[in-house]
C-alpha cells in the first residue's frame, strides 16, 4: 500500500509540474501580446562521479576543491600557459595502463586520468580558476575510453590531451564528451 501511495504521489507531482509549466507558458504569452515569449528548458543529467575520483578526492581533498570563475578569459598569456603545462605533463608521465584504475597526481607513469589530474593541479598553481577546469570522459577515434582536461574560456572550450601536445578547441579535437565534472570536480554531468 505504501509503495502504491508513493507511485501515486510521484505521478501527481509530475502532472502538477506539467500543468504548472504549461499554464505559466500560456500566461506569459498572453501577458505581452506584442511579443512572442519562448521558454528554453535547459536540462543537465547528473552523472555519477567516477569511483576512482571519489577515492582520489578522499586522499587529496585540496586537489578536489572547486570554486572560482567557471570561465577564464582567453589571452595569449593563458594559451602559452596551457601549451607549456600540457607539453610538460605529457613529457613527465610515461604512458601505462592502470591495473587497478587508481588515479594519481604527478606519477612517473600512468594513464589518461593521471595526466588530467596533474595538468589540472599545475594550472591551478599557475592561477587558472579551478571552476574553469573540467575533467571529461570521451572516446578516442579507435573507440577506447579516454579522459581529457577541458578549459572553459571566453573563446570556447579548449582541450588538453595526453595524446597530443597541440591545444585544440573541443570542436576541433573531434571528441564527443560522454560525462564531465562541473565547476566542482566532485559533481559530474552527462555529456
Amino acid at each position: 500500500m505504501a509503495q502504491m501511495n508513493t507511485k501515486f504521489a510521484a505521478v501527481m507531482a509530475g502532472l502538477t509540474m506539467s500543468v504548472s509549466l504549461f499554464s505559466t507558458g500560456g500566461a506569459a504569452a498572453y501577458s505581452n501580446p506584442g511579443k512572442i515569449v519562448t521558454f528554453d528548458l535547459v536540462t543537465q543529467t547528473a552523472a555519477i562521479t567516477p569511483l576512482s575520483m571519489q577515492f582520489f578526492c578522499a586522499k587529496n581533498r585540496s586537489e578536489c576543491a572547486g570554486g572560482g570563475r567557471g570561465e577564464v578569459t582567453m589571452s595569449p598569456n593563458l594559451m602559452a600557459v596551457l601549451k607549456q603545462i600540457n607539453g610538460h605533463v605529457n613529457r613527465s608521465i610515461r604512458p601505462a595502463r592502470d591495473t587497478a584504475d587508481v588515479w594519481e597526481l604527478n606519477p612517473t607513469s600512468g594513464d589518461c586520468e593521471d595526466y588530467v589530474l596533474s595538468k589540472r593541479s599545475a594550472l591551478i598553481r599557475q592561477g587558472v580558476s579551478a571552476g574553469a577546469l573540467r575533467i571529461a570522459y570521451t572516446h578516442t577515434r579507435r573507440g577506447e575510453p579516454h579522459a581529457v582536461l577541458v578549459v572553459k574560456t571566453s573563446e570556447g572550450d579548449y582541450v588538453l590531451d595526453n595524446l597530443t601536445n597541440t591545444i585544440k578547441t573541443l570542436r576541433a579535437s573531434g571528441y564527443n564528451i560522454r560525462s564531465m565534472s562541473s565547476p566542482n570536480p566532485t559533481r559530474w554531468t552527462a555529456g
